[in-house]
């Protein structure tokens, strides 16, 4: 008989993204669950990874009335389902997965830290998410994160062993799956759907349209070389509404305004527009190791990142990609136009983009290592 495993997320989003295919995989081995706030695409989700989804009322932001909520559900859900693992990922569901896992007696309680917003809060915003991030590592069992450079910080703030899966991510990446393997006539059909063409230079990005991401920065950048080269275009794609960390207002009169630049609501699948992009950015203030990096390196994508925990694993500076300094504008900018200008550094950033990522992070690889993980925990009960 499997042992019971549940996977507590907040937002569902994270299933279609970073945890794509995790659970289906982890269903050969264990009696799956997966627990998240309810959307338009559960369905979806529940067909994909053929497991039962269980909804409750998360929220993003601090509602004590509404955790409190969400925690006593979790807390009688797991005394009558009797867990042999909670597997908890985002800072609200691992808070309170963590402390109704404690109080419910389930006996492997782990932890996957993805990041730390309280590295770009401030004032008792920060002391709190601070605060909460203790919290939850103290009702672990065991903690896992998915970079190196994370597992520093996290390990200044816990006495607990911090684990890295393989050699980072949540996921790994399915290297077959997130490959370019559009034809010409199928990108040139992708790129007139746009209003874009050819000869277009297109940088993409990928993620929530907020400001921790960089895109008050990126946008300011765009609308400056846009004037410069009339062939360059910035695409992106993501959610920014409902959201707390909004944009400028200027940075969204710019994105309205500006004809260069093409705005798309969240895509499940984005490897037809990563097939006709020329260059992949991510000025992300703070991440834990991003996945739509190494989506984007696995499509053979020249990469522009944050020298920053996570994207300075991703990208080996001039290898596959280029660093730089976070919310620097000047640094950005001389970035994105060297490989404008620079066809031979181009070519060579290209060349060696995908065998890269190939090398360090195929999920193959990964789901080996996580369940290695799994059965240890198990076998040590901790």
């Amino acid at each position: 008989m499997k042992k019971k495993l549940i996977i507590i997320v907040t937002v569902p989003v994270v299933l279609q993204t970073w945890l794509k295919g995790q659970a289906k995989f982890l269903s050969q081995y264990y009696e799956v669950e997966i627990i998240t706030s309810n959307s338009n695409n559960i369905d979806n989700i529940q067909k994909y990874e053929n497991v039962n989804i269980n909804i409750v009322d998360f929220n993003r932001k601090i509602n004590i009335f509404k955790d409190l909520k969400v925690l006593l559900q979790l807390l009688m859900y797991f005394f009558k389902v009797k867990p042999s693992i909670i597997y908890t990922l985002t800072p609200k569901a691992g808070l309170l997965g963590m402390i109704a896992g404690f109080f419910a007696k389930v006996p492997n309680r782990i932890h996957n830290v993805v990041g730390l917003p309280h590295l770009e809060a401030t004032g008792k915003r920060k002391i709190i998410l601070e605060y909460t991030e203790k919290l939850t590592y103290f009702f672990s069992t065991k903690l896992f994160c998915n970079s190196l450079n994370l597992r520093d910080i996290i390990s200044s703030m816990t006495k607990k062993n911090v684990y890295i899966i393989g050699n980072g991510s949540v996921n790994g990446v399915d290297t077959n799956y997130f490959k370019d393997v559009f034809s010409i006539e199928e990108k040139e059909k992708n790129l007139a759907k746009l209003g874009l063409n050819n000869n277009d230079f297109i940088i993409t990005f990928v993620g929530r349209i907020v400001k921790d991401k960089g895109i008050n920065e990126l946008v300011s950048v765009f609308e400056r070389l846009s004037t410069k080269y009339n062939f360059l275009k910035l695409l992106l794609i993501g959610d920014y509404k409902n959201e707390s960390d909004i944009v400028s207002d200027k940075t969204q009169q710019i994105i309205k305004n500006n004809n260069s630049i093409i705005y798309l609501e969240f895509k499940e699948d984005i490897r037809e527009y990563l097939a006709i992009s020329s260059l992949f950015v991510l000025p992300s203030y703070r991440e834990g190791l991003p996945n739509v990096l190494i989506e984007a390196g696995s499509c053979g994508i020249p990469l522009i990142a944050t020298n920053i925990n996570g994207c300075n694993e991703v990208i080996i500076n001039e290898l596959n990609g280029l660093l730089i300094n976070k919310k620097d504008e000047l640094d950005l900018l001389n970035a994105i136009e060297k490989f404008i200008v620079d066809k031979d550094f181009y070519k060579r950033i290209k060349d060696n983009s995908r065998k890269n990522i190939i090398d360090r992070y195929s999920q193959k690889y990964f789901y080996k290592e996580l369940l290695k993980e799994f059965k240890n925990i198990e076998r040590n009960n901790i």
